[in-house]
């Protein structure tokens, strides 16, 4: 078992976590421990003691039974070799200066999770420029977490699609992922997309970018759909507005060759699709672009996309609400079955 401690400035005790199988728990009960660098005492968080300092835990007993409480995940991190992976390499760097700082204080220097700071260690999370830099400053290491965080860039950036900037981040995790519950309301998702569609929906998007620019944007997203060839391929779980079924994108063979391939992808069981009609009215995700990731080795993290912008969600509160939601949505939905039908339906309006 493994403690985690947070204190004031003044020595008080604010929380402590304890890890039991990988699984972390907050203490809510007496427990006899011994301190890294002085002498025995017992920290507890029950009426009598909580604010207690140090010196005062172990002249004030305590009239609780140890209680824990098993809700909160721990993030296992994998073994990362820093010498083959730039990212790992950032995030042995970005471990370096931390030095004796906790991940509990670089996070609340620099405004994120605890979490996020363990995943930009990890190698999970590719951070932002401008966290980066706020990160640099606040480990005092003069450059050096950005110039290793600019390396990672440079060396990872060969060969690798072209997206925009706040959906680079999601590129990374989905390949990482286990299972990807999307919700979408305005287009198929873009790892089951063919290239004509692809295409027909980057113009649409952006009318002023050259031929040559529309193609490397296509060609990186038919490099994300790559994924649902490997034999570790996430389990796709996806919700679709109807109303992506009654606006048809491109000419009308773009647009079949689309629909007859998300109904191969659903007959070669790589893909769980739901049609959420529009006869469910209103409903939990009416306003939103929504993307659910799970891991093996780490908490789930939830994406949401509005035009031209997208957030990564970690924080446990957001990402229980954002699958709430989807439950929601999810539970208005046709059945993968009827779904199919529907689709179904929607090829044969094209090609009698």
């Amino acid at each position: 078992m493994a403690f985690e401690f947070r204190r004031s400035g003044h020595g008080r005790l604010l929380e402590a976590t304890a890890t039991v199988a990988n699984t972390a728990v907050h203490v809510v009960g007496l427990f006899p421990l011994r301190h890294r660098e002085t002498s025995t005492f017992a920290f507890l968080r029950c009426p009598q003691q909580v604010g207690a300092t140090f010196s005062d835990v172990e002249a004030t007993p305590c009239l609780q039974s140890p209680v824990v409480r098993e809700d909160v995940p721990v993030f296992t991190p994998k073994e990362l070799d820093a010498t083959k992976d730039p990212w790992a390499y950032f995030g042995a760097v970005v471990r370096r200066y931390r030095g004796n700082q906790s991940q509990v204080d670089v996070a609340d220097a620099v405004h994120v999770s605890k979490q996020y700071v363990s995943h930009i260690e990890h190698a999970v999370r590719r951070p932002e420029r401008k966290l980066v830099k706020a990160l640099d400053r606040a480990l005092d290491a003069d450059g050096a977490v950005l110039a290793a965080f600019e390396m990672a860039v440079n060396a990872s950036s060969h060969g690798s699609p072209e997206v925009a900037d706040y959906f680079a981040a999601v590129v990374e995790l989905e390949a990482r992922a286990t299972r990807i519950d999307w919700y979408s309301q305005s287009f198929f998702p873009g790892i089951v997309q063919t290239k004509e569609y692809a295409t027909a929906i980057t113009r649409a998007f952006s009318p002023f970018r050259s031929p040559e620019e529309v193609e490397s944007l296509v060609a990186g997203r038919m490099a994300r759909a790559e994924i649902l060839a490997s034999e570790d391929r996430p389990q796709l779980m996806v919700i679709l507005d109807e109303s992506v079924l009654v606006r048809p994108v491109g000419t009308p063979d773009v647009w079949a060759r689309q629909l007859g391939y998300v109904l191969e992808l659903i007959n070669a069981n790589k893909l769980v699709l739901q049609i959420l009609p529009l006869s469910a009215g209103a409903h939990a995700l009416l306003s939103a672009e929504l993307i659910i990731l799970r891991f093996p080795d780490a908490p789930p993290l939830a994406y949401v996309e509005g035009p031209h912008t997208g957030q990564v969600l970690d924080g446990k509160a957001l990402v229980d609400a954002c699958t709430l939601s989807y439950d929601l949505a999810r539970a208005a939905a046709l059945s993968p079955e009827a779904s199919q039908a529907r689709i179904e339906a929607a090829m044969r309006e094209i090609c009698p």
